[in-house]
């Protein structure tokens, strides 16, 4: 054949790797030729083939297709590749492949009807016989087999019940059904039995016809649908295929210009889904090295230095990645087979939700990462779980910087303890506390006494009784700068119980710590909120750590939550703040409006849960998704909103105090704000507001790192160029000029964005 210039590919075996690799290479314009044993291209028979973003990604690159996910026959599939190739006679049938030499000016490939073609690379895609594996000379010590499953593929006509698009998966003790539904409603379904599961029935690795038919009898009778059991597609199939499995990566398949690819050098089950996958992406890295060769030749003829340079990074690069790929497959395996007690408890006991979550990050983590054509970039398209060459610039992973954040949370916990607990006993404030406690008077008035009983459970009734103690001080007029930073301090928590009750029902962030705020909130008001809440942002920082943490996918809130939050905390924490700076009269009055603010900050997720609950037109996470376009999120809107008018609430306050400040005749912004550490003995109102100075300065403090970590955060996963130093300053600024609060809800309103983004082109 006439070659087209001074670098030529021969590809051995037209299967999923060779006819996807021929493709590329028809797109980087490398001359190549396919040589297929079989008469024919397309086989006659074949099973079901699932494909999963980061292959079909690589088949939009190639103009071929452009969904998320695909289920359908294999013969569809290579139809497709084959029917794109422009020159048909670059695909050759009936020449198996008998005996190769490789020199250094090339490849010389001999077929059994004595045919002889030359090239400078053979790429072999033969399959797991391989007659090119068995060419290569130095390949040797392949990793053995380690798990065998018995697998039935079968397709069966579309069955009514079985929605078009959607995968159904059975889990058993014998082992697992896949049935997913392809174009046309065909139905492609697997059964995979794990060996020794049907003992006394199946003897030996491989199945019988006899014995194939007992283990369908069996789970004949599982319920794939609640209406539709899988007996009934059974029944409707057309085409099927029996065939003992395993998984392997080859230890070492290139050598010189050999270089194998595809089930040659990796296999992986079907129920994974990764198998079909593999072999595209690849094939694209193995395009990008031929790409690279012929670029670096200039029209030369390649050396094969420059080509094992090239197929060697090639093929470690594939076999990183494709070890990476196996070393979830165990994990696939025993969960759809009932391999251990846990995957025996997990779906039968734990809530679907969770489930669906594991299910979606298993398959979804390994996308992100992956391979694809460096010459050809797909059509810009919304992604909820983004591909790294997207991104603005490539994820890296936290690594010992999460530690120095989590390092610096706790330092801020431990000076805030040591402030708010021993230093105040140096002050006098516990003699203070005492006294309050046995004589029920007040210091500074007699005609104020200390109420003592509020639920009648002493041990309840003591804890409001010691918060009286501490609080009052601050909310009479005894001592005027510490009622104004109290003033001050409460009013300032609105924008962060808003922020920290948002996370706590994010996505991200369900089933891990961060999503019992009301615990966090309830040791904070007991104890300190400088000391729990940079704990809080140490377990944020732990939970954050792995990229997949900050894809859109994770970002959601769900809808009728979102819809709640406002209102939970203007009313859960904003009236009952209201409330307990109106000037009391009766002393048990006011002391009864404490009690109830104390518990504020816990009613605002309570509330929140219930209005969600209790909402009319619920919405449903399924519903939620369903909006088209992909990159309309109907939550946004309403976190936006809450965090806008939050922000605003935050704002006016935050300037309002400061002018009262400045122009009051009293109070200073020194006396108010700054702590005074000279030692010595201080009056109750003193001493409680050094306290007070403590707890506020170190959440504040924590506050301002957590925002300036969360612009650090977004650039270190590639969703953001912003200049983190220069961030830092801005937030520092808006901490002074906006107040903590507004400017943690302009943070948290431009993050919001950021999470969101599903397109960066």
């Amino acid at each position: 054949m006439e070659q087209k210039n001074n670098f030529r590919v021969v590809i051995g075996g037209s299967g999923l790797a060779g006819l996807a690799l021929a493709n590329m290479l028809q797109l980087y314009g490398i001359d190549f030729v396919l040589l297929e044993a079989k008469p024919e291209i397309i086989p006659k028979e074949g099973t079901g083939s699932t494909l999963l973003p980061h292959a079909t990604r690589i088949l939009d690159q190639l103009g071929l297709h452009g969904y998320p996910i695909l289920c359908l026959d294999i013969q569809g599939l290579l139809q497709t590749l084959y029917d794109n190739i422009q020159d048909k006679r670059n695909i050759i049938t009936e020449k198996e492949i008998q005996h190769i030499r490789v020199s250094q000016g090339g490849v010389i490939v001999r077929t059994a009807d004595g045919s002889s073609y030359n090239g400078d690379v053979i790429v072999g895609t033969d399959g797991s016989e391989s007659t090119i594996k068995d060419e290569m000379l130095r390949i040797r010590n392949e990793v053995s087999p380690e798990r065998f499953s018995d697998e039935q593929n079968r397709a069966s006509e579309p069955c009514e019940g079985v929605e078009l698009g959607i995968r159904t998966s059975v889990l058993g003790d014998h082992g697992a059904l896949i049935v997913d539904c392809g174009p046309e409603g065909r139905l492609h379904w697997h059964s995979f039995i794990r060996l020794g599961s049907l003992t006394g029935k199946i003897k030996g690795p491989y199945l019988s016809e006899k014995a194939r038919k007992e283990a369908l009898r069996i789970i004949g009778h599982d319920k794939i649908t609640p209406d539709i059991s899988f007996q009934q597609v059974l029944d409707r199939t057309i085409l099927s295929t029996a065939t003992s499995s395993k998984d392997y990566v080859s230890g070492t398949d290139f050598h010189q210009r050999i270089i194998t690819l595809g089930e040659v050098a990796h296999k992986m089950l079907p129920i994974t889904g990764f198998g079909e996958g593999a072999c595209i992406e690849f094939g694209a890295i193995l395009a990008n090295a031929l790409r690279d060769i012929q670029t670096s030749s200039r029209g030369r003829k390649p050396t094969l230095v420059q080509i094992e340079h090239s197929l060697a990074a090639a093929k470690i690069n594939c076999l990183k990645k494709l070890k990476q790929l196996k070393e979830h497959v165990p994990s696939h395996e025993q969960s759809y087979g009932f391999a251990t007690p846990l995957y025996r408890f997990a779906p039968l006991q734990v809530p679907q939700a969770v489930i669906d979550d594991s299910m979606i990050y298993s398959l979804s983590h390994s996308i992100q990462l992956a391979e694809g054509l460096h010459d050809a970039k797909p059509a810009s398209r919304p992604r909820l779980v983004p591909y790294k060459d997207e991104l603005l610039r490539a994820p890296k992973a936290s690594g010992i910087q999460k530690w120095y954040w989590i390092a610096i949370y706790v330092l801020i916990a431990g000076i805030c303890y040591h402030g708010m607990w021993v230093q105040p006993g140096w002050f006098g404030l516990w003699e203070h506390l005492s006294t309050i406690l046995e004589t029920g008077e007040f210091p500074y008035s007699s005609g104020f006494p200390l109420k003592r009983v509020y639920t009648g459970n002493k041990t309840i009734d003591n804890i409001f009784i010691y918060l009286a103690a501490v609080f009052m001080s601050g909310l009479k007029d005894w001592n005027p700068s510490f009622r104004f930073l109290n003033l001050y301090f409460e009013g300032s928590l609105v924008q962060h119980l808003a922020v920290w009750t948002t996370e706590a029902y994010r996505r991200g962030n369900q089933y891990t710590l961060l999503a019992i705020v009301p615990v966090w909130f309830a040791l904070s008001q007991f104890a300190g909120t400088g000391i729990y809440m940079p704990l809080y942002y140490a377990v944020y920082t732990f939970v954050s750590a792995p990229e997949s943490y900050w894809w859109p996918l994770h970002r959601e809130v769900p809808l009728k939550y979102a819809q709640s939050l406002l209102w939970a905390v203007l009313v859960g924490f904003g009236l009952p703040t209201v409330a307990l700076f109106i000037r009391w009269e009766d002393p048990f009055t006011l002391q009864n409006v404490n009690a109830i603010w104390q518990l504020s900050p816990v009613y605002v997720p309570l509330l929140c849960t219930t209005l969600a609950y209790l909402d009319p037109h619920p919405k449903t996470r399924p519903n939620q998704w369903s909006q088209e376009p992909l990159g309309i999120m109907p939550d946004i809107r309403h976190l936006k909103r809450l965090y806008l008018i939050t922000g605003i609430i935050g704002l006016t306050f935050h300037v309002s105090c400061f002018v009262k400040v400045i122009l009051d005749p009293i109070l200073t912004l020194s006396s108010v704000f700054l702590p005074d550490f000279a030692p010595g003995q201080r009056s109750l109102g003193e001493a409680v507001k050094y306290m007070f100075l403590i707890d506020i300065w170190a959440m504040d403090v924590a506050t301002y790192i957590w925002t300036c970590q969360a612009v650090w955060d977004l650039k270190r996963v590639g969703r953001t160029d912003a200049n983190v130093l220069k961030a830092a300053a801005l937030i520092a600024a808006g901490n002074v000029i906006l107040g903590p609060g507004a400017t943690l809800c302009a943070v948290w309103y431009w993050r919001e964005d950021q999470l969101a983004r599903l397109n960066f082109k």
